[in-house]
């Protein structure tokens, strides 16, 4: 079950693989009906010809008679070729994507483990943004890590930043941020429930770690600080300065 629900995501997120679906389905139809209609097959003999003529195996055991039979006979041949160039394309560009996503990975999990004396900053949002730039006019290095890649694609990356588009509720996420040799984390995001999460979890994993955290109401003050967090900051009553110190 829960592999269906995987494949049924995976699905949802990936246009490509729909289309290509919706492609392939619609040429078989296309043959099988034309089969029906115009060879005057019956139904089983109409899907065996549908899918030889698109393998482009043709036995021979069927062979077209009339132009119509053949022009439709041709037609399904040349789909079944552009089915097989749209596959291949489909199965190199996978490929290479997946060798680019890859090596991307690698040079980042290099980048975020080299990095040491720095702080790790968890959401680019309004605040976010005026932690970071009172960070960078003190000079420090900093990680900034955020779900939204278009929020942070106008920062320049250099030795001192590093951008790491991830989840930072997740502790696979936590753990590449080499929070152990850092000087701090700041969490800017304006969801409790996340900042919180991400409190409870860095903690159970750095105990010496040093953690300042947003909180958006004043209700949830207590709950972060019984979660581990040095310091609670609310963006309503200070501004990015009071959030870095």
């Amino acid at each position: 079950m829960k592999t269906l629900e995987m494949l049924l995501e995976y699905f949802k997120r990936n246009r490509l693989v729909n289309f290509g679906i919706l492609i392939i389905l619609t040429i078989i139809l296309y043959g099988v009906l034309g089969s029906i209609f115009i060879m005057h097959l019956n139904i089983y003999d109409s899907i065996y010809y549908t899918i030889i003529t698109i393998a482009t195996v043709g036995y021979g055991d069927i062979t077209p008679i009339t132009p119509l039979e053949k022009i439709f006979t041709v037609t399904l041949i040349l789909a079944g070729v552009g089915l097989l160039a749209y596959i291949l394309t489909f199965i190199i560009s996978s490929v290479t994507e997946n060798l680019q996503n890859r090596r991307s990975g690698r040079i980042m999990a290099k980048r975020l483990a080299e990095m040491e004396n720095h702080y790790v900053l968890c959401g680019f949002g309004r605040v976010g943004l005026s932690v970071f730039e009172e960070l960078k006019k003190r000079n420090q290095k900093v990680i900034i890590v955020d779900m939204d890649e278009k929020a942070t694609e106008d920062i320049e990356e250099d030795e001192n930043i590093v951008v790491y588009n991830a989840n930072a509720t997740e502790d696979k996420t936590i753990k590449k941020l080499n929070i152990d040799k850092s000087l701090g984390v700041i969490i800017a995001t304006g969801n409790d429930v996340d900042n919180l999460f991400m409190v409870l979890s860095i903690r159970e994993l750095y105990k010496d770690a040093w953690i300042i955290t947003r909180a958006s109401k004043k209700e949830n003050y207590k709950r972060l600080k019984h979660a581990g967090a040095d310091k609670i900051i609310s963006p309503e009553a200070s501004g990015g300065v009071d959030l870095y110190f």
